[in-house]
């Protein structure tokens, strides 16, 4: 980070305790934020639950405007890889209510969507590289999946609905008078780990708060390795495009020293234009990893 960075940082962050400073840790709060800007753990977890066999068991709850569940379906099953290719197969499913259309297709987006990131219909290719370019062949589903869960504070991302994805800067010099920034530590998972908070500003007005499409992010990072092992996401945001309220929650373990999410959870809606709102929650939970 260069010196002005971290001038316009420094007021910015709070700390529960004395926790991050050059004396006793090697790095000043300008540095852990620049850590978390760029940290690639998180991304790379997630590959690792493509690359690495597992087992799963999910659940998806879909709810009308009454907030009353109108559909489910279950899922368990196994996600198999071998030589840079993964598929998946399911050992049972259950479904109820309106799930499908007549003709078979999923009758929600949402449902959709989450079969693409976590079941592909089709053998797929995997690897543990990390690359900035986008790939050709990823359905729009996917790159919306990686914009939302991967750009965290990043200030270059491509994507573009509605102005959506300019408000994941959360650090740009622009949004740092919607949040506050505070760091503290926890043990989870019996891990010591440093926590780091991003949130709203308390006493924005409406349109402020509009502003800022990241309502919190609460990430919990390994100090051993700064490894995210915990991290929460709330978003809002309206505009005349795009309407959305949305809650996800990520669990990371180690299985023999690799890092891997255990446990996804989504809840709340999305709206487009021309489309219908959608509101559904989502758990995930991945077990059982073959990792040698």
């Amino acid at each position: 980070m260069s010196s002005n960075a971290q001038d316009t940082l420094l007021p910015m962050v709070q700390l529960d305790d004395v926790l991050i400073s050059e004396e006793n840790n090697g790095f000043s709060v300008a540095d852990f934020i620049g850590y978390v800007k760029k940290d690639t753990t998180f991304y790379l977890g997630f590959k690792h639950l493509r690359y690495y066999q597992h087992k799963y068991s999910s659940e998806l709850n879909i709810y009308n405007k009454k907030n009353i569940k109108i559909g489910s379906l279950n899922r368990i099953g196994q996600h198999f890889s071998q030589d840079n290719k993964a598929w998946v197969l399911d050992d049972s499913t259950y479904f109820s209510g309106k799930i499908y259309k007549r003709n078979g297709d999923y009758k929600y987006y949402t449902t959709e969507a989450f079969d693409e990131v976590f079941f592909p219909e089709d053998t797929i290719d995997v690897s543990l590289e990390i690359s900035e370019e986008k790939g050709n062949d990823e359905s729009q589903n996917m790159r919306d999946a990686k914009t939302i869960g991967f750009s965290i504070g990043t200030d270059n991302v491509e994507q573009s609905k509605g102005g959506a994805s300019k408000k994941l800067a959360i650090f740009d010099i622009d949004m740092q008078k919607y949040y506050d920034y505070i760091i503290g530590d926890t043990t989870y998972n019996n891990i010591p780990c440093y926590v780091f908070t991003v949130r709203v500003k308390e006493g924005l007005n409406k349109n402020q708060k509009g502003k800022a499409l990241i309502r919190k992010v609460l990430s919990y990072f390994d100090k051993s390795n700064f490894n995210v092992v915990y991290r929460e996401y709330k978003f809002v945001y309206s505009n005349w495009l795009i309407s959305l309220d949305m809650d996800v929650v990520v669990s990371l373990d180690y299985v023999n020293n690799i890092h891997v999410p255990t446990y996804i959870s989504y809840s709340g809606f999305w709206k487009v234009l021309f489309f219908k709102k959608e509101r559904a929650n989502f758990r995930l939970k991945l077990f059982d990893y073959q990792i040698k």
